[in-house]
């Protein structure tokens, strides 16, 4: 197993313990993995650094919203609902897809945890990977956080195509209904937002695209084959799933009713707080997508003003305007 993979495993089993609310530090955390390694033959074993900076890379590299309770001793999740999107990367992730299960299934509900660890049993017992895919497939799109309804067979389709580098036909409906026919090399698997998402390249064109697999209807292979673009998927790991342009720059004015939250949160959302004489507080953001601030914004009614950049300051005014039109009342 590679070092990325036994990465994602821990980064994966500590957003796990912390949901648990068990307070995990990075003492705590190497002893869990050392009991794992011996009990359960899970292969994650590492030093209390080593467990540091995993702590420091959900923080910078994932945005885990991630804090220190000195009291528990330990770390907890400021937004106990944040996900942690940690595309399929390579094929020795698919090598380890039992121990991911059973790391996975530490964050899923009865019955989805008793399915998944009932396929890994019998997987491990009778060397029958087919079933497991079958198990693992139906247990997982079952899970609560599943926001869209996937059919189990595209799904397996389109994980078995990734699996063994298989170009595909698809035929994919848009939001407004409209079916087309697609050829596509998927090249990354991932769940993000409660969504499973599928990424690869058009063939002809070599055009990124990415398909909400619950929109797929229909999906075979090929008959050709690719090879997987080890760059594509250092930049989906780094980027996310959707590469959207960031603004940079952004400089924002909150009211002082709004402080407090900001203050809670600046750890983990990076952003640089200049306090004001008047209570308020000006912000300085990393690089953003602007959709994102552009809702964060507008979802505080009023009580943050964009001072910097004007292109910004102008999408919302804009936005709010047309609230406004859209909520008051004309007179008769």
């Amino acid at each position: 197993m590679s070092i990325q993979s036994r990465q994602a495993l821990r980064l994966m089993k500590f957003v796990a313990e912390m949901r648990k609310n068990t307070y995990p530090n990075a003492g705590s955390f190497a002893k869990l993995l050392r009991q794992a390694d011996v009990n359960e033959n899970i292969p994650c074993a590492c030093s209390v650094r080593t467990i540091m900076r995993d702590i420091e890379t959900l923080k910078n590299d994932y945005g885990a919203p991630i804090e220190y309770d000195p009291s528990n001793r330990g770390y907890f999740l400021l937004n106990p609902s944040w996900e942690l999107t940690v595309p399929i990367l390579s094929d020795d992730l698919l090598s380890m897809s039992i121990l991911g299960a059973k790391l996975a299934s530490d964050i899923l509900p009865e019955p989805v945890r008793g399915n998944i660890n009932s396929a890994m049993e019998k997987a491990l017992v009778g060397n029958s990977s087919t079933f497991f895919d079958d198990a693992m497939i139906e247990s997982i799109l079952c899970a609560t956080d599943i926001k869209a309804a996937v059919d189990p067979a595209i799904f397996k389709k389109v994980f078995d195509a990734w699996r063994q580098h298989q170009v595909m036909e698809l035929t994919y409906r848009k939001p407004s209904g409209e079916e087309s026919p697609r050829t596509f090399e998927p090249h990354i698997i991932a769940f993000h937002h409660g969504v499973w998402y599928v990424k690869g390249y058009e063939p002809r064109t070599k055009d990124v695209k990415v398909y909400a697999i619950q929109r797929i209807i229909a999906a075979s292979f090929a008959g050709d084959s690719f090879e997987t673009d080890k760059k594509l998927v250092e930049e989906t790991r780094k980027n996310g799933i959707f590469m959207f342009p960031r603004i940079e720059g952004i400089r924002l004015r909150c009211d002082a009713s709004i402080a407090f939250y900001l203050y809670e949160h600046q750890r983990a959302k990076q952003f640089k707080i200049e306090p004001q004489a008047d209570g308020s507080l000006i912000i300085v953001l990393k690089p953003a997508i602007e959709h994102d601030v552009i809702r964060w914004i507008l979802g505080e009614g009023g009580r943050i003003e964009v001072l910097e950049p004007d292109s910004l300051r102008e999408k919302v005014a804009a936005a709010g305007k047309l609230i406004w039109e859209r909520n008051t009342k004309l007179d008769c």
